[in-house]
C-alpha cells in the first residue's frame, strides 16, 4: 500500500481563526485514522468536508484535495479522483501528477498512466519517485512490455534510498527470469549483504527460481524446500509458487511421479484457500503418462479422494447418498471447494487417456457432474470446451458445434466465449458454410484480444474469400501496422487458394517480388513448386529452381511443412524419370511418416517407379498394400489399377488371372479411373483370346454411357475393335462395328485426333463389308471416302496427330495402287508428302517410283 503523501502538519497553518483550525484538525485526524484502517469511504467523507471549510487558502485547499483524490483512488473511485485532480487549484501540487497517474491506472488507461508517471520515476528529487517507478513498471508488465518495465525500474538504481535501489534490482531480476535471461539476471543479483531484512524472502524466492533456470536442479530443489519449510515473510502466492518450483525441479530431474507427490503433499497440508491451483493441477495432468492402462493409477485414485461424492449429502438428519432410497429426496447441494473442482476436472482429463469406452464415458460424466455442481465455475465452462474437443475427435462435429454454441452464450470469461466462437467458426468452415464461419470469426474477433483477436480477424477475412474468391477483402484494425501485416498475409492466402496452376504461379510470383523477405516466403515458394508440377506439362525447370532457392533461403520453412517439401522433391524425381532417387526418397518418406497421407502418396510413387523399372512383383506388393490401407479412395483406385497392370505383365497365367480381379476392384471404386480399369481389363481379355467376355463387359458399359460422357468414345472404340476382330467367324459383327464407328463419328469433330482413328477403322471395316447393291463386291468406295476425309485438309498447318493421319493416307494409297489407278495414287502420295510428317519421305519416294514406273509426267 502506498504511504500517505502529505503530512497533516502542513495543513495546520495560516488560518484566520482558531475555530477553523480546530474544525480542520478534527476532520483531518479522523480521515487519517480512517485511511490507516482502510476505511476509504469514511476518509473520503471527512476530506470532502475539510475541502469545503471557508477561510482556507488555495495551497491548503490543494493539499486537502490531493488527500481526497488519494482516498478516492484507494477506494476504487478513480474517475472522481481524476476530476478533482484536473481542477486548476490542484494542478500545480507536486503530488497531483502522481495521483493522476494512479487514477488513470484505476480507470484501466494503462498506457496513459505510464506516460503520466514516467517523468516522476525519472526525477530523483521527487519524493514519490520510487512509488511512481514501481507503479509504471507494473503497468508496463500488464501491457506486455517487460523490457520497458525493466528500464523503468533501472531509474531507481541511483536512488538516494538504498532499499529502493535494491528493490529495483530484485524486481528487474524477476523480469529477467521471466524473459529467461538467466545470465543477465545472475549478474544483476545484489549481494546478500546489501539486501534489507524485509527483502530477504523475495530475494530467496528469486534465487530459487534463478537456480532452476540455470539448470542447477538439486540446488533449486533445496532452495524451494527451504521456502516451503519457512514461509515467514512470504505471500500466499509466493508460497504456492515455491511449491510449484520444487515440483518443477523434481520433474526436470526425471522423476515426474515425485513431482506429482510433492504437489499432492502441499495441497493436502494447506487449506482450500490456495492460489495457483490451476498451474498446479495442470502440471499434475502434464506429468501423468499420456496413455493410462487403468483407473487405479495412484494419481487418479488421489484425485478421486479429493473429488466431490457422486451425490451430495442431504441437509437434514438423514444423509441421502446415492445407494439409499433417501437419495431420491430433494437435497441442498454443498458448495464445491476449489480443490475439489480442480481434482474432479483433472481426473476426468486423466481418465480420458485410458483407451476404453467405459473410461472415456466416465470422463464425460465427471465433466458433466462438475457443470451441475458449480455451473458458474470457470472449470465448468472449460469442461464444455473439452467435451466439444472430444466430440470432434470422435467425429461428431454436430455435437461439438452444439456444445461450443452453448459455451458462447453462457460463458462468463471473455476468453472462453471468444475461443468457443473461434472453434465453432472452424467447424462451420470445415462444413463448407463460409458465411456462418465469417460471422463466427468476426464474433470471436470482437471478444478476443492481442494475437488471438488478430487470428480471428484474419480467419474471418479468409472465410469471406473462400465464399467469394473475387471479392476485395481488407482487414480493418485499430493498429495500422498490425492491419498492414495481416493484409499482406491475406494476400498470400488468396494466392494459395487459386486452383489453376498458371494463375497460382503468377500470383505467388507477384507476391514474392514485392515481399521477398516475408516470413512465409518459403511456403509461397513451395506452393509455386507444387503449381509448376501440377501444370500440363509439368514445369520441372521452374520447380527445381524454386527448390534450390528455398533451400538456400535464410528464412526457415516451418517444420510442419517439411513433409510437403519432401513430397515435392519426390514428384520432381518422378516426373523427370529419376527412378533411383525416387525409390530412395519414397522409401525414406514411408519410414519417416508411417500411416499418414505422406506415406500413402510416397507409396504410390514408389509403386509407379518400380513398375516403370520393370520390377512388377515388388510394385504390385506395395500397391496392393496401399490400396488395402486406404480403401475406397481415389488413391486406392490408382494403386489397384497399377497393381493390375503389374500382374498382367507377370510371367504366369495365374498372375494374369489375378490382374482381372484387381481390375474389378479398381472398377468398384467410384473414381475417375473407373473407365480406364474397364478398358484395360477388356484389353487383357482380348489378349487372352476371350473376345466374348470382353465384348459383353464393353457392350454393357457402352450402352449405359450417355452421349456426352467423355468415356463413351474410348469405350466404343475398344468395343468396335473387339467386335471387328470376330469378323472372320461372324461377318455380322462387321456391321455392328460399323454402327458403333458411325455413332462415335457423330460425336467427334474432324479436327480431333480421334476423328482420324475412327475414319481409319471405319475404312478397314467398310473394305470387308459387302456392297448391299452388289453383294459380290465390298464397300471399298465408302472406305476410300473415309480415308480421304482424313487427308482432305490444308497442308499449311500440321494435323493434330500423325499416326492415324498417315495410316489413313497410306491405306488409301494402297487401295489406289491395287486398283491400278496410277495417277490418283501419285496424287495421294504427293499429298501425304506435302504435310511433311514423319513418313513424308516415304510418300515422296512412292510418288517418284510410281511416276517412273508408269511414265506419269507433269504437263
Amino acid at each position: 500500500m502506498l504511504r500517505h503523501t502529505i503530512r497533516l502538519a502542513a495543513l495546520l497553518c495560516a488560518f484566520p481563526s482558531a475555530l477553523h483550525a480546530e474544525q480542520l484538525d478534527s476532520l483531518l485526524e479522523t480521515a487519517d485514522r480512517a485511511m490507516n484502517n482502510h476505511l476509504w469511504d469514511v476518509a473520503t467523507l471527512k476530506l470532502d468536508q475539510a475541502s469545503r471549510i471557508e477561510g482556507i487558502n488555495d495551497e491548503q485547499r490543494s493539499n486537502v484535495l490531493v488527500l481526497l483524490a488519494e482516498s478516492l483512488v484507494r477506494g476504487n473511485k478513480p474517475s472522481v479522483a481524476a476530476e478533482i485532480l484536473e481542477q486548476s487549484v490542484v494542478s500545480s501540487h507536486p503530488h497531483a501528477t502522481f495521483w493522476l497517474g494512479q487514477a488513470l491506472a484505476g480507470e484501466g488507461k494503462f498506457s496513459k498512466a505510464v506516460e503520466t508517471l514516467l517523468p516522476i520515476a525519472a526525477d530523483p528529487s521527487h519524493p514519490l519517485q520510487t512509488e511512481a517507478a514501481l507503479t509504471a513498471a507494473s503497468l508496463q508488465l500488464s501491457l506486455g512490455q517487460p523490457r520497458p518495465a525493466h528500464d523503468t525500474l533501472e531509474l531507481l538504481e541511483e536512488s538516494s534510498d538504498p532499499a529502493a535501489a535494491i528493490l529495483s534490482r530484485l524486481r528487474r531480476v524477476e523480469i529477467l527470469i521471466d524473459l529467461r535471461s538467466f545470465g543477465e539476471a545472475r549478474e544483476l543479483f545484489p549481494e546478500r549483504s546489501q539486501i534489507q531484512p524485509d527483502q530477504l524472502p523475495l530475494a530467496d524466492f528469486l534465487e530459487a527460481h534463478l537456480l532452476l533456470g540455470e539448470g542447477k536442479l538439486e540446488e533449486a530443489e533445496l532452495a524451494f524446500t527451504a521456502l516451503l519449510v519457512n514461509p515467514e515473510g512470504q505471500s500466499l502466492t509466493h508460497h504456492s509458487h515455491a511449491a510449484i518450483g520444487r515440483a518443477d525441479a523434481l520433474a526436470l530431474q526425471g522423476d515426474p511421479q515425485a513431482a506429482i507427490n510433492s504437489l499432492f503433499s502441499f495441497l493436502q497440508e494447506k487449506t482450500d484457500d490456495i492460489p495457483l491451483l490451476d498451474p498446479m493441477f495442470s502440471r499434475i495432468l502434464e506429468w501423468l503418462p499420456e496413455t493410462l492402462i487403468s483407473a487405479e493409477h495412484p494419481v487418479l485414485v488421489r484425485l478421486a479422494e479429493w473429488s466431490p461424492p457422486t451425490s451430495p449429502p442431504g441437509s437434514a438428519i438423514l444423509n441421502a447418498t446415492a445407494e439409499k432410497a433417501a437419495a431420491a429426496w430433494p437435497v441442498r447441494p454443498v458448495p464445491i471447494t476449489e480443490r475439489a473442482a480442480h481434482a474432479l476436472y483433472t481426473r476426468a482429463l486423466g481418465l480420458h487417456r485410458i483407451q476404453t469406452t467405459a473410461a472415456r464415458g466416465e470422463a464425460k460424466l465427471l465433466l458433466n457432474r462438475l457443470r451441475q455442481l458449480s455451473p458458474q465455475h470457470e472449470l465448468s465452462q472449460r469442461s464444455l470446451l473439452k467435451l466439444a474437443q472430444w466430440e470432434l475427435e470422435a467425429g461428431d462435429a454436430d455435437r461439438a458445434f452444439a456444445l461450443l454454441d452453448t459455451l458462447r452464450h453462457t460463458a462468463t470469461s471473455p476468453d472462453l466465449k471468444g475461443e468457443a466462437a473461434f472453434r465453432d467458426a472452424k467447424i462451420a468452415l470445415e462444413r463448407g458454410d463460409s458465411s456462418l464461419a465469417t460471422a463466427l470469426f468476426a464474433e470471436a474477433a470482437s471478444i478476443l484480444e492481442g494475437p488471438d483477436k488478430d487470428a480471428a480477424l484474419f480467419n474471418a477475412s479468409l472465410a469471406r474469400l473462400r465464399e467469394n474468391p473475387g471479392e476485395v477483402v481488407l482487414i480493418q484494425n485499430e493498429d495500422s501496422a498490425t492491419a498492414s501485416v495481416l493484409n499482406v498475409d491475406l494476400e498470400l492466402e488468396k494466392a494459395l487458394l487459386i486452383e489453376t496452376p498458371a494463375e497460382a504461379r503468377a500470383a505467388l510470383d507477384s507476391f514474392l517480388t514485392r515481399y521477398p523477405s516475408h516470413p512465409r516466403s518459403p511456403e509461397a515458394r513451395l506452393a509455386i513448386i507444387e503449381a509448376a508440377l501440377a501444370s500440363t506439362p509439368p514445369d520441372t525447370g521452374l520447380a527445381r529452381a524454386q527448390l534450390e532457392t528455398l533451400r538456400a533461403s535464410t528464412i526457415p520453412l516451418p517444420l510442419d511443412q517439411a513433409p510437403r517439401l519432401a513430397l515435392a522433391e519426390l514428384r520432381i524425381q518422378d516426373v523427370t524419370g529419376d527412378s533411383e532417387n525416387a525409390i530412395l526418397t519414397a522409401t525414406q518418406l514411408i519410414a519417416d511418416y508411417p500411416e499418414t497421407p505422406v506415406a500413402s502418396e510416397a507409396s504410390l510413387v514408389l509403386g509407379k517407379t518400380l513398375f516403370r523399372t520393370g520390377n512388377y512383383n515388388d510394385a504390385r506388393l506395395i500397391l496392393e498394400k496401399l490400396a488395402s490401407a486406404d480403401p475406397d479412395s481415389q488413391r486406392s483406385q490408382a494403386a489397384l489399377l497399377l497393381a493390375a497392370r503389374a500382374a498382367a505383365l507377370g510371367a504366369t497365367a495365374q498372375s494374369r488371372e489375378e490382374a482381372l480381379a484387381l481390375f474389378d476392384r479398381a472398377r468398384a471404386i467410384d473414381g475417375p479411373l473407373k473407365t480406364m480399369a474397364l478398358l484395360e481389363k477388356a484389353h487383357l481379355n482380348i489378349d487372352l483370346n476371350r473376345l466374348p467376355v470382353a465384348i459383353a463387359s464393353l457392350t454393357e458399359a457402352y450402352e449405359a454411357t450417355a452421349a456426352d460422357d467423355p468415356s463413351r468414345i474410348p469405350t466404343g472404340l475398344l468395343l468396335a475393335e473387339a467386335i471387328y476382330a470376330q469378323g472372320d467367324t461372324n461377318p455380322q459383327s462387321l456391321t455392328q462395328a460399323l454402327r458403333i464407328y458411325d455413332d462415335l463419328l457423330a460425336l467427334t469433330p474432324d479436327t480431333s485426333p480421334r476423328f482420324f482413328r475412327i475414319q481409319y477403322l471405319r475404312g478397314l471395316t467398310l473394305e470387308r463389308l459387302p456392297d448391299p447393291e452388289d453383294p459380290a463386291s465390298t464397300r471399298e468406295a465408302d472406305a476410300r471416302l473415309a480415308y480421304f476425309s482424313v487427308l482432305d485438309r490444308p497442308a499449311d498447318s500440321p494435323p493434330p496427330e500423325w499416326e492415324w493421319f498417315e495410316r489413313s493416307g497410306f491405306r488409301y494409297l494402297t487401295l489406289l495402287e491395287n486398283a491400278e489407278e496410277w495417277e490418283a495414287a501419285v496424287s495421294i502420295a504427293e499429298k501425304i508428302a506435302s504435310f511433311e510428317g514423319p513418313r513424308s519421305e516415304e510418300a515422296s519416294t512412292r510418288a517418284r517410283q510410281l511416276r517412273l514406273k508408269h511414265m506419269i509426267w507433269n504437263d
